[in-house]
């Protein structure tokens, strides 16, 4: 054994040395804006970590802003200079796969030995797409928590543990909300923004709904969509007043002075929140009684793109940055990395355990390459079911634009 342990020893320093005085390869990597200046400080930390392990191999990071992100993307793949490697938000999958722009990676997945076991379910599934597997889960959170203020909770004799049931938390939101004292029981918020669609999302999937079935055809007007969102709509009398151009930041506002009891957040939120002096408490999302509440991904996944020359090295840096003892280090949610995760969310987070339980329950959004033009149309539904509209007329028109697509 330790002659055969020599042996490769010997020749893994071999090789290293010949990879170093070889001409390196440099891989362009893309990934989401993170700090104001850029590449933030555990970005940096992997890159350096993984040019000592893989010499021969740098490291080209370009960090873009989330709004310019897909835009630079796309224009890059047009111009034949995309990058080798990049970072795709969870609901651009299907579309650059769907354009031949990214690789299918399942044969160097399963010759890896990486499989959905070892990441959260919904989160490998939100790189499936039409049987192939076009990225590696990277970071991930859940919509929806429900967050409260537990002092406001005690006052009116609400028990935390009812708000995991669609009769517990309007019940709840009735008892906290008292309008003429600026104190509201539940924050709503409609304004056309991605966070308005993963809310909604959330209650839809927890009643048993769906937004597409599986052929791609609009699943908003089914009996347990309309449910969920005439449910949505029984709790505008118990919300601050203008939500139809309310964002999840405004409620933080709100929940931070106060006079909001209970909110709508991943657990992004949580460092935000202990930095503050109230004292508040988590629920995983709301469900009708007997059913297991059931939250939307938001994330990203590590995609390797088609006119990659270095398809062996990218595939070395993918794997390395969903590594256990990496995935933790480097991202800005929770690692997809479930082994990782576990790790991160014990050294910081409140409730571990109970956040491991929503991101194993939680589902993506649709696998759509029209998922930009789907999400537009439940923005327009969500402002339709806030304002007060019919709320199966509003599905019904949702479901005329969304199949015409």
């Amino acid at each position: 054994m330790k002659r055969t342990l020599f042996a490769f020893t010997a020749a893994a320093a071999v090789m290293a040395s010949s990879l170093a005085t070889a001409e390196d390869i440099t891989l362009k990597f893309w990934d989401n804006q993170q700090t104001e200046s850029g590449l933030s400080k555990f970005q940096q930390a992997a890159v350096d970590r993984f040019e000592a392990e893989n010499p021969g191999i740098k490291i080209e990071v370009t960090t873009i802003p989330y709004p310019e992100y897909q835009q630079r993307l796309l224009t890059a793949v047009q111009g034949g200079n995309a990058p080798d490697v990049a970072t795709l938000d969870q609901i651009w999958v299907a579309a650059f796969a769907e354009a031949g722009a990214v690789k299918d990676l399942s044969g160097m997945a399963g010759d890896a030995g990486l499989s959905k076991d070892k990441f959260f379910p919904g989160a490998w599934d939100s790189a499936n797409y039409n049987g192939g597997l076009y990225g590696i889960p990277f970071n991930v959170d859940v919509w929806q928590f429900s967050f409260y203020n537990k002092d406001l909770l005690d006052g009116a004799g609400v028990d935390p543990a009812s708000l995991t049931t669609f009769a517990g938390l309007k019940s709840a939101a009735e008892k906290l909300s008292d309008a003429s004292s600026g104190k509201f029981g539940v924050g709503l918020f409609g304004h056309k923004g991605e966070d308005t669609v993963v809310v909604l999302d959330s209650f839809i999937f927890s009643n048993g709904g769906k937004v597409l079935n599986d052929d791609g055809s609009c699943a908003l007007d089914s009996a347990q969509s309309i449910e969920a969102l005439e449910y949505l709509q029984s709790l505008v009398p118990y919300a601050p007043k203008g939500i139809l151009n309310a964002s999840s930041g405004d409620m933080r506002e709100l929940f931070l002075n106060g006079s909001l009891a209970i909110e709508f957040w991943p657990a992004l939120e949580q460092p935000t929140l202990q930095k503050s002096d109230i004292d508040w408490g988590f629920v995983n999302g709301t469900a009708p009684e007997g059913k297991t509440p059931v939250g939307t991904y938001g994330g990203w996944n590590l995609a390797m793109f088609a006119s990659s020359e270095h398809a062996d090295a990218a595939w070395k840096f993918i794997e390395f940055m969903v590594r256990e003892d990496v995935n933790g280090d480097v991202v800005d949610l929770i690692p997809a990395n479930k082994a990782a995760a576990d790790a991160f969310l014990k050294a910081n987070r409140k409730d571990p355990a109970k956040i491991m339980e929503h991101l194993n329950n939680a589902s993506p959004r649709p696998l759509s390459p029209k998922y930009l033009e789907v999400a537009d149309i439940q923005m327009r539904l969500a402002q339709d079911v806030y304002g007060g509209g019919d709320v199966k007329e509003a599905a019904a028109a949702a479901c005329t634009a969304i199949n015409a697509l």
